[in-house]
């Protein structure tokens, strides 16, 4: 088998700073997230499901642009860029729908729309604002609470990123 790796557009979602509301971190602790079930009474759904609780620890923007598919999977299906800026490692606790709210109240008030900037077909807050706390289905999506609770954004985009391209294999291996 002959293979070589080229670049190829592919959609993307970009991590881009706002107005950050992170906390620097102690460059002694650990580095990672641990994402669980946040406890009850805590968190951003009103008549859904348990809400997910993201605790990062001494995390660059990087490492959790890196880490963002693992931590929401039911949002995130392309890779994520960090163009953040931001240097250093950071404490933070993210608190979201594990389930999409387009996919609580599909096509009725309060689901959220496709996400539109630079294409592609994720989940993201609607055209003119979120959904307001008030609704009794509404949760907060992992797009809105990276917004709100971070300050940060995730913008989709065309980007140039490496891809495994099999030039030629053999029916039968030499041996």
């Amino acid at each position: 088998m002959v293979v070589h790796y080229e670049d190829r557009p592919q959609t993307a979602y970009t991590l881009v700073a706002g107005k950050p509301k992170m906390k620097k971190a102690d460059p002694l602790g650990r580095t990672g997230c641990k994402v669980g079930l946040a406890p009850v009474g805590k968190g951003p759904v009103k008549g859904g499901p348990l809400p997910l609780l993201a605790a990062c620890q001494n995390m660059t923007m990087a490492e959790f642009a890196e880490q963002l598919p693992n931590i929401g999977p039911s949002y995130i299906h392309n890779p994520v860029i960090d163009a953040s800026g931001m240097e250093g490692a950071w404490d933070f606790t993210l608190s979201f729908s594990p389930v999409p709210p387009n996919l609580l109240n599909p096509g009725g008030a309060g689901g959220e729309g496709e996400r539109k900037s630079g294409g592609g077909g994720a989940p993201g807050p609607p055209p003119g604002g979120a959904v307001e706390a008030s609704e009794p289905t509404t949760a907060v999506s992992l797009f809105d609470a990276i917004e709100r609770q971070l300050g940060m954004k995730l913008e989709m985009h065309k980007r140039n990123l490496p891809v495994l391209v099999i030039d030629h294999i053999e029916e039968k291996p030499d041996n």
